[in-house]
């Protein structure tokens, strides 16, 4: 069995993994990084005969609209990934006309990809001309999936992992295998207790509505926007919603079996007011005490005319809720206090802190799945300090740091 990363072998970005084994050219995600500009993975092959998809986000997603030009190539996810990864490729090609990227792909590769998709459940098999997948949930987002090939050796590939269970969904359990291909981003650090990191965003957005200020947060339209508002959904705040995740809240809300406890998600949107125009957005600068809004990194999306409209409020907060990638407008605001919007670097006055929300496994955590999976092969990926996480693993199993375009047997 031969593997070959495309990309995200040793960052967090871009992630493809090529598989050969017995004759058969398959491929685990294909994405990009949202980056300025944007990074890409390698050219899939030609001959790729089956692609599965372990989630919706970009990093992971991206490119998959590509694979539509291959001869053969299906791509087997979740419904609720396939419906995700639609809208956000669709948004990607969005973000390049406006910021004037060249686009990787075309509206149409989008639109016929649709008839490669099989969807698969979440707990489901996938069999085809001798080829047998099985899916587990991965927790992370709802239609998250671990993916278990069933080859020559079993593989299973984690896609994003999260063994915590969060207002969303669950958390994963370790599936046993020969191969464990597994995200490290993470590795090498521990995330604080989530209870006390809601509690204490909870207690600071209270602080900011008793001076008289608003709280914006910006959020990641997939799995954060929807984690923020559940958490504050028992708050009482007056709360408004802006940008994409209004859509993906419409994906989540038809697929109530992927949710952790769908009637606890609807009723924690029917507080929510959500912004559909420019009129709700003033509307939402004079009654809001929340403003939950897209873009995560502050690199676009309606958050930049929040910002702008109230950067010289010393009474409103920013509060980031999700990792800010190294030249990203959020990680520049964290790093330097400021901010680009329209091309003006802007400091604002407004309390700045960063709270983690994230829907990734903890060190300890990345270090029990391997170990329980049994696995005697483990190759980590997707994370930039993976060495922490081999150091720990030492003498349980065979660790493999890949490298982008290098193939390697297992």
């Amino acid at each position: 069995m031969d593997l070959q990363f495309l990309g995200g072998a040793n960052e967090v970005g871009s992630l493809g993994l090529v598989v050969r084994d017995q004759g058969r050219t398959l491929l685990f995600d294909y994405g990009m990084t949202p980056s300025d500009p944007p990074a890409y993975p390698r050219p899939a092959p030609m001959n790729v005969d089956l692609a599965f998809l372990s989630h919706a986000h970009l990093d992971h997603s991206g490119m998959t609209p590509l694979l539509s030009r291959l001869p053969r190539a299906r791509l087997i996810a979740t419904p609720v990934t396939i419906a995700v990864a639609d809208l956000l490729t669709k948004d990607a090609l969005k973000v390049a006309r406006l910021e004037g990227y060249l686009a990787p792909y075309t509206p149409s590769d989008i639109h016929a990809l649709h008839a490669r998709f099989t969807a698969v459940d979440r707990h489901g098999t996938f069999r085809h001309r001798g080829i047998e997948v099985e899916f587990t949930p991965a927790g992370h987002i709802p239609g998250a999936s671990m993916v278990l090939y069933k080859g020559e050796k079993d593989l299973v590939f984690t896609g994003d992992l999260q063994t915590l269970p969060t207002h969303l969904v669950g958390g994963a359990e370790p599936v046993e295998c020969d191969v464990l291909v597994m995200e490290s981003t993470y590795a090498g650090r521990e995330h604080p207790d989530r209870k006390e990191t809601e509690r204490r965003f909870r207690a600071k957005v209270a602080e900011t509505v008793e001076r008289g200020g608003k709280a914006i947060v910006p959020a990641f339209a997939v799995g954060r926007a929807q984690e923020v508002l559940m958490s504050l959904a028992s708050s009482g705040f007056e709360t408004y919603l802006d940008g994409m995740a209004r859509s993906v809240n419409e994906i989540y809300e038809a697929a109530p079996e992927y949710l952790a406890d769908a009637r606890r998600f609807r009723r924690a949107l029917e507080g929510v007011h959500v912004v559909e125009h420019s009129g709700d957005r003033r509307k939402a600068l004079r009654e809001a005490e929340v403003i939950v809004t897209t873009g995560g990194m502050l690199d676009g999306g309606p958050v930049l005319y929040y910002i702008g409209e109230l950067y010289k409020d010393a009474n409103s907060s920013i509060y980031l809720t999700g990792f800010q990638v190294d030249g990203s407008n959020g990680r520049r605001l964290l790093d330097e206090g400021a901010l680009l919007i329209d091309d003006t670097v802007v400091r604002p006055s407004c309390e700045v802190i960063k709270f983690d929300f994230s829907a990734h496994a903890g060190h300890s955590d990345l270090v029990r799945v391997a170990k329980e999976s049994r696995a005697e092969t483990v190759v980590l990926m997707h994370g930039d300090h993976r060495e922490a996480l081999r150091d720990a693993l030492e003498g349980s199993c065979k660790v493999v740091l890949p490298e982008n375009g290098k193939s390697f047997s297992v």
